[in-house]
């Protein structure tokens, strides 16, 4: 009787195997196919978006400002007047500390410093 019990169950389990095969793997295997080229453009589009979302991120994290800051040959920070220390680019900053440290050698020395806000120092040495 156990042995008919288990050839029944092999039986159904063999025949609904076999259903779900042919009925719904199939057809969903076959719902995918014709949407393959769909689904791959989604998930480029997704891609791009993610992309240029984390840009934005980290465009909004990079300073507004660019102050040049000067140090004596002592280390301490100085004013040096007449000298343009406010940019809102880091290549201009860049170009003008270059152009300074050309222009007094080893008296001062430049380094860029990022701001979100432009800083007014005092025109006397600190």
């Amino acid at each position: 009787m156990i042995e008919y019990i288990v050839i029944m169950a092999i039986r159904l389990l063999s025949f609904l195997s076999k259903w779900i095969e042919q009925n719904v793997i199939n057809n969903v295997l076959e719902f995918v196919k014709g949407f393959e080229h769909l689904l791959m453009v989604l998930a480029v589009v997704a891609f791009f978006l993610i992309i240029i979302y984390m840009t934005m991120k980290q465009l909004k994290k990079l300073p507004k400002f660019y102050v040049i800051e000067v140090e004596d040959i002592y280390g301490k920070k100085t004013v040096v007047d007449g000298l343009r220390i406010n940019f809102t680019t880091f290549a201009a900053a860049k170009s003008y500390a270059y152009f300074y440290s050309n222009l007094y050698g080893e008296q001062y020395k430049f380094r860029i410093v990022g701001r979100n806000r432009i800083l007014n120092y005092p025109h006397n040495n600190v």
